[in-house]
């Protein structure tokens, strides 16, 4: 997909976690096996979106490893996939970057005085 089709790809997303969801629905798909024998490369295989801080991480390690693609290594397959990844992880960010951040759910603070045995 180009970037005007990721960037409307994300844009009906409300929140940061639904952009997230679909980011990992459409990596899975990226990394699915079709039809053709290509293997997704090695070196971003394992990326990670389950909250916005691995969602970055996991851009970074993809930009490192397509701008490590020089000369005849930029036509290949494998770079042809980290672009396409690169260019879904980009979207996503540019999304979530223009949404508010979500609420951080914490457990209820029990006071010390419950906590404390009687004699």
């Amino acid at each position: 997909m180009s970037d005007e089709k990721w960037t409307m790809h994300f844009k009906q997303f409300r929140t940061r976690t639904e952009v997230r969801s679909t980011l990992t629905s459409t990596l899975t798909t990226l990394m699915a096996p079709g039809s053709n024998q290509t293997v997704f490369p090695a070196e971003i295989s394992g990326l990670s979106t389950s909250n916005d801080r691995e969602v970055m991480e996991s851009y970074g390690l993809v930009k490192t490893f397509c701008d490590s693609k020089k000369g005849n290594d930029r036509r290949s397959v494998a770079a042809t996939i980290g672009g396409e990844v690169r260019e879904l992880f980009a979207r996503a960010l540019d999304r979530m970057k223009e949404l508010p951040p979500e609420p951080v759910k914490r457990d209820p603070i029990i006071s010390a005085a419950r906590l404390v045995r009687r004699a």
